[in-house]
């Protein structure tokens, strides 16, 4: 039977490698701007650091875990549009190892945002390398057309074409996959003020694209929600659980990923 310390460590572990496995998944609601004013900057800065030594084994050795998470997005919001820019950056390192580094930056740009209907544009880099992912680079555009707009909702949705270039490490037979595949990109996305101090914010997506050299198309579902809770004008304290499905991943990687974090921010 596993006594409390070993058992903790393990959980702890598992937590680090389930909350940082699935890669991003974009909640571009949480950084979108609903002010009525213009002609300012704002943003949110999170950030997560692990670091503690436990004796395992035997003999007593002791090993070093170490997990990063960091999370931000600045904007600019003028009369008419509103300009994002997202990044993001996860690492774990187990026992002199990096077991998960993952990593983004979006940038995107909606114009007409006080509109029922306006219009997007928006660029993304990625990589996720322990599941072989060296790049992810995509461009796109589409409309989003403001379904619900009210102070205690506000359903959207949004579609439009994208172009996707991937490059995968196939780690079981070690060779590299290039693939380019233009796609659609749908999504509905949720805002939900709870009260006050307690906001609720989701958005899911699907996207498909048919994969020529490979005579196949390729579906992708991914969702994240969120929940924040305003400790103050200036600090939250935010759980976040993201999943994705893909019904034919370009290298044998698992179909189906999801991660659950936990963290702080501080808004600007």
């Amino acid at each position: 039977m596993l006594s409390f310390p070993r058992l903790s460590g393990l959980l702890f572990i598992l937590f680090f490698l389930v909350a940082s496995a699935s890669g991003q998944i974009l909640n571009v609601e949480k950084a979108r701007v609903e002010k009525d004013t213009s002609n300012y900057f704002t943003g949110k800065l999170g950030v997560n650091l692990n670091l503690f030594n436990r004796a395992v084994g035997k003999e007593g050795k002791t090993d070093h875990f170490l997990g990063l998470t960091g999370n931000g997005n600045i904007g600019y919001v003028s009369d008419r549009n509103t300009y994002l820019l997202l990044g993001s950056y996860n690492y774990v390192r187990l026992k002199g190892e990096t077991q998960v580094e993952t990593g983004y930056v979006h940038g995107r740009v909606t114009f007409n945002r006080q509109d029922r209907l306006s219009y997007e544009t928006y660029a993304q880099a990625q990589y996720d390398y322990n599941r072989g992912l060296e790049l992810r680079m995509l461009a796109g555009a589409g409309i989003r057309f403001a379904v619900i707009r009210k102070d205690n909702i506000r359903f959207n949705l949004g579609t439009g074409p994208m172009y996707e270039y991937e490059r995968w490490h196939n780690l079981e037979e070690d060779r590299y996959i290039n693939k380019s595949i233009p796609k659609l990109s749908n999504y509905a996305s949720i805002r939900l003020p709870l009260n006050p101090f307690l906001e609720l914010s989701t958005i899911h997506y699907y996207q498909v694209g048919y994969d020529r050299p490979a005579g196949m198309a390729r579906h992708r579902f991914s969702g994240d929600v969120s929940i924040i809770m305003k400790i103050n004008s200036r600090f939250q304290l935010t759980t976040n659980f993201s999943h994705t499905y893909e019904n034919r991943p370009i290298v044998p990687i698992p179909n189906y990923l999801y991660s659950l974090t936990n963290g702080i921010q501080v808004s600007f």
